[in-house]
């Protein structure tokens, strides 16, 4: 069992006016020095997630803006082994009822996202895992500076774009993301420096960037079915590539050598850079493959 932990300010609330409906603010700090790791579990139904690194090394922040007539979102901090787990929730559906459906309903067509709106400010000296489930939504994810040890992420309908600066200091096992159906954009996801990348690419498009400081080898694994992926590889590593398809599938590899059968390496192969085997599976979408 997890201890529940209190936020060291827990948090001022106040309405404000806008023109449409009143919003509540909600504020966090947590404080986790003490801890030798974090655990984060988002499950965000509906909403606007803005993730960045912070100044403090150690202390978390969080500002969330939500409509008052729909659930209040959920945000817990515990511990177990001294291991920090932060839960956040957002459910938008409260008590509804036959006088209240139909306004509740309308506030959720008209506003959508921006019922909520959330800000995390993340410390940079903590090592962290971070879940990802999202519903409907915009997503901005700047990871620089983080020590991430484990990325999961299920986009859902979300549009999400993601980046990430500089090298990661910390041993990161997986970084894992199903896109769903909107679309997904990223930059330097080789700086996560994980052992392992899993993409997932569905209906929506894809930008995956794997530029960064790939120091170590790695698997890559992607599979594409209804919708289109660019991938962009970095130079100056050993990469062996297996391309799955059908004749449906609409595929373009530009700065690999052909080895015949889908099977595709490095113009230049060198014992000291790192290797990326990968393997793509593509159904009726489309692949394109960039080297540089």
């Amino acid at each position: 069992m997890y201890n529940i932990i209190k936020p060291i300010i827990i948090v001022t609330v106040l309405s404000m006016l806008n023109a449409k409906q009143d919003i509540t603010k909600l504020d966090f700090q947590y404080k986790l020095k003490k801890f030798d790791a974090l655990r984060m579990y988002f499950d965000i139904g509906i909403g606007n997630l803005v993730l960045t690194p912070s100044n403090n090394r150690y202390i978390l922040t969080s500002d969330i803006h939500y409509n008052p007539n729909l659930k209040k979102p959920i945000v817990n901090l515990s511990d177990k082994n001294n291991i920090a787990k932060l839960d956040v929730k957002i459910n938008p559906h409260k008590n509804f009822n036959k006088e209240n459906s139909k306004t509740l309903f309308n506030n959720l067509i008209e506003d959508g996202s921006d019922n909520y709106k959330l800000n995390f400010q993340m410390p940079s000296k903590i090592s962290t895992d971070i879940n990802f489930k999202f519903g409907i939504g915009k997503v901005n994810l700047d990871f620089t500076n983080l020590r991430i040890s484990q990325l999961k992420m299920d986009c859902g309908l979300s549009d999400v774009t993601m980046i990430n600066k500089k090298s990661n200091l910390v041993e990161c096992e997986i970084v894992q993301i199903e896109t769903g159906v909107a679309d997904f954009n990223s930059s330097g996801l080789g700086n996560f420096n994980a052992s392992k990348y899993v993409f997932d690419i569905g209906m929506g498009s894809a930008d995956i960037d794997l530029s960064g400081s790939i120091n170590k080898d790695c698997d890559l694994k992607i599979n594409v079915s209804v919708g289109s992926l660019e991938l962009k590889l970095p130079k100056n590593k050993n990469i062996e590539l297996k391309i799955n398809k059908n004749m449906f599938s609409s595929i373009n590899v530009d700065g690999l050598v052909s080895k015949g059968e889908g099977e595709y390496i490095s113009k230049e192969n060198q014992k000291r850079w790192s290797t990326i085997k990968t393997e793509i599976s593509v159904g009726l979408g489309s692949l394109d493959i960039i080297v540089n």
